[in-house]
């Protein structure tokens, strides 16, 4: 059975290079995976000098089960530069959390995003 996955990427250090680099991992590995449109969004819960993120929503349906899958995209934000002690100063080169999994809400506090909201609406799921 296939799952389906709604996962929130983020950057705000080399953010633009991060985020075309992490949709061609993850396209490669889910071909059917479909990205909403980036958005600039203000740094929330962050240092004050925090820099803008660069934010945006994937859906795609994976043979994985949910625990491989969270452990492949930490492993992933750590290849592109996520160090969690940077976490404090506001660096943050990549973020991917899994917000829904088989129509269930894992991040609640997400879902009510302005770029997750545009974004389930631009790939039809609200």
């Amino acid at each position: 059975m296939k799952n389906k996955a709604i996962i929130s990427i983020g950057s705000n250090e080399h953010r633009t290079a991060n985020v075309k680099e992490v949709m061609e991992i993850l396209t490669k590995h889910f071909p059917t995976i479909r990205f909403s449109t980036p958005q600039l969004t203000e740094p929330m819960d962050m240092p004050e000098d925090a820099k803008a993120f660069l934010n945006l929503i994937a859906l795609f349906e994976t043979d994985l089960d949910r625990e491989t899958l969270e452990a492949k995209l930490k492993k992933l934000e750590t290849k592109l530069g996520r160090d969690h002690d940077d976490d404090e100063e506001g660096i943050i080169p990549m973020d991917l959390d899994i917000i829904e999994w088989n129509d269930e809400v894992y991040k609640p506090q997400d879902m009510v995003r302005p770029y997750v909201v545009a974004g389930l609406e631009e790939l039809d799921e609200l």
